[in-house]
């Protein structure tokens, strides 16, 4: 209704126009005026008329080709002025030769028009049918295909939604498959995570039910080592249900003002004496400009308990693991918080290092993948016979750090130790 409200308008405005501008050059006598006036009404409402059936009947669309339509609308706007103008000439010309002349010109200037109208019709084709393949292509499976973007018309910017789409359908594509390659590996190591230490915790208990162990002191190892493999089975059910909420975007921050020595010096007395029992120095330091942080407090202890917690398991008795924490300015560092909530003047660095086994350099790019084992980085054990879950520590940590703004890395080697960096943006009223 909008659309043919607007023809009516549009062509009502050029018949005025058209109009107004023969009454200001030829300055026409009173007879001459109805004369004028139809020979300009004519065309205008033909037009018009035309348009309207034309919308309603879709007739463009019974072609095959969109360039043919529009040359044939070309043709017909064309036709309409040369029967104007040979109308005209007709009545209005003295002159026969006059008449041809004009109407010689404006045949010459139609066959212009009609031949610049079809290269401009030829090339919507083109867009048009480029972007055609590209969706048929898509249809196919294929979604590296790409439309023609160049240019700033519609047509253009429909490529370029099109490529975006097609970009976000391969990103979901991929997406899909790595999840599918995590929910495998998944299946396969919780099989084996879990198996593990309870069939080692079941074997114990059955020896003491059935009278197997009998001596205090033996039934005092079993019971510990029945203990261990609990606190196994209890980290990996919260380093799985940690993962799944992330995954899930259930991940809520709510970023406090907290000491960051007091976070370290929580986690380092709460695995001092795993430290202990492992004959492993564990020791920590905060510089005084660090304090405070703007953070998660739950989650950062988390980041801190799976980097040093991974530390103890791959250093040998008689090692030692260190946390250090450091303020490093940085300039024009970007937010992660509102602008209200203060302003960034640097980072908080906080390294965990050890002098145990080292990472494989093949192994070293790897190690915040989930389920990822190599052959030193991520083994069964702690190197006490304790076994240690499913590697899921890193990836967690890496997934906290990065919610808070932060970047994670690690840098290790062979038999000399291990150390696990990471970022925090450090705000000051």
């Amino acid at each position: 209704m909008r659309l043919r409200l607007f023809t009516i308008v549009v062509f009502v405005a050029l018949l005025a126009v058209s109009t107004a501008l023969v009454t200001l050059v030829l300055q026409p006598t009173r007879e001459d005026m109805p004369v004028f006036a139809l020979l300009l009404a004519t065309p205008v409402v033909i037009a018009a008329l035309g348009a309207t059936i034309a919308r309603q009947q879709a007739w463009w669309r019974q072609f095959r080709s969109v360039a043919v339509a529009l040359f044939i609308t070309y043709a017909i706007s064309a036709g309409l002025i040369l029967l104007t103008v040979y109308v005209t000439a007709q009545l209005m010309f003295i002159s026969a030769h006059d008449a041809t002349l004009a109407l010689v010109f404006v045949i010459f200037a139609t066959a212009v028009t009609l031949v610049f109208g079809y290269f401009v019709a030829t090339s919507l084709r083109d867009g048009i049918t480029d972007i055609t393949r590209a969706a048929r292509a898509v249809q196919r499976g294929d979604l590296t295909a790409r439309a023609d973007d160049q240019g700033s018309d519609e047509l253009a910017e429909l490529a370029r939604s099109f490529n975006a789409m097609t970009a976000q359908l391969r990103r979901v594509r991929d997406q899909e498959a790595r999840l599918n390659q995590a929910r495998r590996d998944l299946i396969a190591w919780v099989s084996h995570d879990l198996r593990t230490p309870l069939t080692s915790i079941r074997a114990r208990v059955e020896a003491m039910t059935d009278g197997v162990v009998t001596e205090p002191a033996e039934v005092s190892m079993y019971l510990n080592a029945v203990r261990n493999e609990t606190y196994a089975l209890s980290r990996l059910i919260d380093d799985l249900f940690e993962l799944a909420t992330i995954d899930a975007g259930g991940l809520k921050l709510e970023p406090v003002e907290c000491q960051l020595s007091d976070l370290i010096s929580d986690t380092i007395e709460m695995l001092g004496v795993l430290a202990t029992e492992r004959g492993i120095t564990l020791t920590g330091h905060v510089a005084p400009d660090v304090d405070p942080v703007q953070v998660s407090p739950q989650h950062i202890q988390r980041v801190l308990n799976n980097l040093i917690g991974n530390a103890l398991a791959h250093t040998k008795t008689g090692g030692s693991v260190r946390v250090e924490a450091s303020f490093e300015p940085v300039l024009n560092l970007a937010k992660v918080l509102e602008p209200s909530q203060g302003s960034v003047r640097g980072v908080v660095l906080v390294l965990v290092c050890d002098n145990g086994e080292g990472i494989a350099p093949a192994d070293l790019p790897h190690v915040f993948e989930r389920f990822y084992r190599g052959e030193r980085s991520r083994t069964r054990g702690d190197g006490n016979g304790k076994p240690m879950g499913m590697g899921l520590g890193l990836a967690i940590a890496r997934a906290l750090v990065e919610a808070h703004g932060g970047q994670i890395g690690i840098e290790s080697q062979l038999e000399q130790g291990t150390t696990v960096w990471f970022t925090l943006a450090a705000w000051r009223r």
